[in-house]
């Protein structure tokens, strides 16, 4: 039986969207998987940031590296307890999984190695012009991927 998979966002998964994913795998009689992913990228992009401002050098050391990355992790650690307790909830059976590495690139790879029926996906919301200059990385998983994709989009 395929499974339905919910791709946890860095800067908090929206109730609803937990609950939707949920409810479509209680529905269908399927395991649900949440998957958290370590995004390389965006902890390049804090550095990134914080070199732009001057508050920290070209080279960020190995312990500010170590303390994003240990922080990002936490945050998902309290991410996928969420996911775990509503789907405790309505007894759903239940795999949590946290992955490193680059969000599309992930996201696929454990759509075909898991057998997913389903991906729930977050799109992070665009300035108005930059909708029109690229696609999310959403997007990307939804034209790439081997099963249903349904996207949400963040909300400020």
């Amino acid at each position: 039986m395929k499974k339905v998979m919910l791709v946890l966002s860095t800067s908090a998964t929206p109730q609803e969207v937990i609950d939707y994913a949920v409810g479509r795998a209680r529905n269908e009689g399927a395991g649900l998987l949440a998957l958290y992913i370590l995004e390389t990228a965006l902890s390049e992009s804090v550095f990134d940031n914080f070199s732009d401002v001057g508050f920290i050098g070209d080279r960020p050391s190995t312990e500010l590296s170590e303390a994003v990355m240990k922080e990002y992790r936490q945050r998902g650690y309290e991410e996928l307890g969420r996911v775990q307790i509503r789907a405790m909830e309505e007894a759903v059976p239940f795999e949590p999984l946290m992955e490193q590495g680059d969000y599309v690139a992930k996201t696929l790879d454990v759509i075909r190695e898991r057998d997913i029926g389903l991906a729930v996906v977050l799109r992070r919301q665009k300035k108005r012009f930059m909708k029109y200059l690229s696609s999310s990385v959403a997007d990307e998983v939804k034209s790439q991927a081997l099963c249903e994709v349904v996207i949400f989009t963040e909300t400020e």
